[in-house]
């Protein structure tokens, strides 16, 4: 079926689009396939219900000009109406990461080179995030609200890493965040160079804030993450401590339980409480 809204960006970009069907898991946007009068090739999404997914990946585009720092070029992108926008990105052909130690380390460096390369930006149509202890505060206050001794638990944690010195934030840093970085946004094209994807949720605050979901994930085994940190020391980012990464997997693992147990999502509220699990006996 040729769809309305297929039209109206096949009208804007003055080319025809196909429908990209996926395989796998369903994915939150639609997405399409073309290509313009000079033989451009396009790789369209659409995103709906989230405008602020749209505001980041122009925002993030303009930032990443320049920079080397491998993704796709933002050829164009308009308004479908209150809900609704779309991106055309120039079509690259790759293929999904499959992690390797060699892999894994060179992951760490494109991220060191992002935040090094996006240090100290300003950007008042991007979300700020706010010192690392106070998004753990805010977030314990949402706990508290539904589960107080689950959020007696986390500032007891927090707590113990801030005495501790444990502290995510010296002298301020700030940088462009991918802010969902992971495997799943890594690619590789046909020369095994590395690509950066989906700036949906990038915004501006600490580097560190980019390890809170992928220490505990992407980077469960030891080797992993240090195979991730020697490359992302390698890049102008810097050294990175693994205490200093404690605070904001603390915050990423509180987020977590305000998402997961009004939606009953038991198996990623498990793996919330086993990262305050791991925290608690790393203390």
């Amino acid at each position: 079926m040729h769809s309305d809204t297929q039209a109206r960006i096949e009208t804007a970009l003055r080319c025809r689009l196909t429908p990209i069907a996926h395989d796998q898991a369903p994915h939150k946007n639609t997405h399409y396939k073309g290509a313009t009068a000079d033989g451009t090739a396009l790789f369209v999404k659409v995103i709906d219900d989230h405008p602020s997914y749209y505001t980041a990946e122009l925002r993030a585009q303009h930032h990443l000009e320049g920079t080397g720092i491998p993704t796709p070029r933002l050829v164009d992108h308009g308004v479908l109406d209150d809900k609704r926008r779309w991106l055309a990105y120039e079509w690259h052909e790759l293929k999904p990461f499959t992690p390797s130690a060699d892999r894994i380390e060179r992951a760490g460096h494109l991220l060191g080179d992002l935040h090094a390369a996006t240090s100290g930006i300003q950007d008042d149509q991007l979300r700020r995030y706010a010192d690392v202890r106070e998004l753990i505060a805010d977030k314990i206050a949402l706990i508290a609200r539904f589960d107080p001794p689950l959020a007696d638990r986390v500032q007891k944690i927090s707590d113990r890493l801030f005495t501790h010195g444990h502290t995510t934030v010296p002298g301020g840093r700030v940088c462009l965040l991918h802010g969902d970085m992971g495997w799943r946004n890594l690619h590789m094209d046909l020369r095994d160079q590395m690509w950066l994807l989906d700036f949906e949720h990038a915004a501006i605050g600490h580097p560190l804030l980019d390890f809170a979901k992928l220490w505990d994930r992407e980077l469960h085994a030891p080797e992993d993450r240090e195979a991730f940190l020697s490359g992302y020391s390698q890049s102008e980012a810097g050294h990175v401590r693994h205490d200093e990464i404690d605070a904001v997997r603390l915050w990423a693992a509180a987020g977590i339980f305000p998402y997961a147990r009004p939606r009953e999502d038991h198996d990623f509220e498990r793996h919330a409480y086993a990262i305050l699990d791991r925290l608690e006996d790393s203390g």
